[in-house]
């Protein structure tokens, strides 16, 4: 089944809703059958990902994945979520955990952000043990590859390294994690 294409001008109210509503704006314009619907630069999945209200963005996103929304639909939906600078830790990892089970890629590289890891790492407003209840839902994964190439032509594990004096628990998680694998850690 393919995505419902749709201009911003026929969904506006929908559109905005997902993107910066709350979660009652949205359902007062969501159709269960517009799940899937598809504008030019993102899914309303990933307009609700990027919502600036954690709360909102956790209720919508999890309405549109009941609904059948594709969890891979532009192939950056985990970056979305995990590069904002607000966030609910007790309700998203297990947001992130279904979106993988979905099918979003956790090794998919974007340009500037590079593998969803990468842009989570990057997020310095967060130290690690905030982040930990994401990074436990990365390390549970067995096709997490720290060895490709993520952003700026180094791997996963190198961008992890360069910037381990704000995220030296990563850094550790990371080594045990190859480790675990019989993978030898790079010099």
């Amino acid at each position: 089944m393919g995505f419902l294409k749709r201009t911003k001008r026929d969904d506006s109210a929908l559109y905005g809703a997902a993107a910066s509503g709350s979660f009652e704006e949205f359902t007062a314009t969501y159709d269960p059958s517009k799940a899937r619907l598809d504008f030019s630069a993102a899914s309303l999945l990933g307009l609700a990902l990027g919502n600036g209200d954690p709360a909102a963005r956790v209720a919508i996103a999890t309405r549109l994945l009941d609904d059948g929304a594709d969890a891979t639909a532009h192939g950056n939906e985990l970056h979305v979520l995990l590069s904002g600078t607000a966030h609910d830790f007790d309700a998203e990892p297990a947001l992130l955990r279904r979106m993988i089970e979905a099918g979003a890629d956790v090794n998919r590289v974007v340009p500037r952000l590079g593998a969803p890891l990468e842009a989570l790492a990057g997020v310095f407003k967060f130290t690690d043990a905030t982040l930990a209840p994401f990074y436990d839902v990365f390390f549970e994964r067995p096709d997490l590859d720290l060895l490709h190439e993520g952003a700026f032509k180094k791997s996963v594990y190198a961008s992890i390294k360069q910037i381990s004096a704000k995220r030296a628990d990563l850094l550790a998680r990371s080594e045990a994690y190859l480790t675990s694998r019989g993978i030898p850690i790079p010099e």
